[in-house]
């Protein structure tokens, strides 16, 4: 009895040695796939971290690129409306030449018209002179004719 209570304690110290070594082996595979599983855990921290910070490095350039467009709709707005009070200046100049153009053209056709006047009336005073100056031939025609009458009459 003896030999089969220490037969049966083998038995049983093998079966528990088997049970113990499948339960070391399944806790070994167990702690493997815990520490890989850990590992990627922590590669998926560390890649969680990393996307963090990419979206925030984003977030701030796209932050700086709305201020950037903001800053130049700002200065856009501001050249329009510079641009638009030239705009609005070179009219009135246009307008003011326009005018003064405008004026001149008259001017100029008075001062025509004026001239026109000015060479009828040259003209005239021109007919008026060459009348007078054979007016004046004639007299002068008429004195020396009067003159040697009156010297004849006087000599003899």
């Amino acid at each position: 009895m003896r030999n089969l209570l220490t037969i049966v304690l083998v038995v049983v110290a093998a079966i528990l040695g088997f049970f113990a070594y499948q339960s070391s082996q399944k806790t070994n595979a167990l702690q493997t796939e815990l520490a890989a599983k850990g590992d990627a855990v922590t590669a998926l921290d560390a890649e969680k971290s990393k996307l963090a910070d990419d979206l925030t490095a984003l977030r701030s350039e796209a932050e700086a690129a709305a201020k950037a467009a903001s800053d130049a709709a700002a200065a856009i707005k501001a050249e329009a409306v510079e641009l638009k009070e030239k705009v609005t200046a070179l009219e009135a100049e246009k307008i003011s030449q326009a005018e003064m153009a405008a004026s001149l053209e008259r001017e100029r056709t008075d001062l025509s018209q004026k001239v026109m006047t000015l060479e009828t009336e040259k003209a005239q005073l021109a007919d008026q002179v060459t009348a007078l100056t054979e007016q004046l031939t004639a007299l002068q025609a008429k004195v020396d004719e009067l003159s040697a009458a009156g010297t004849t009459t006087t000599s003899p």
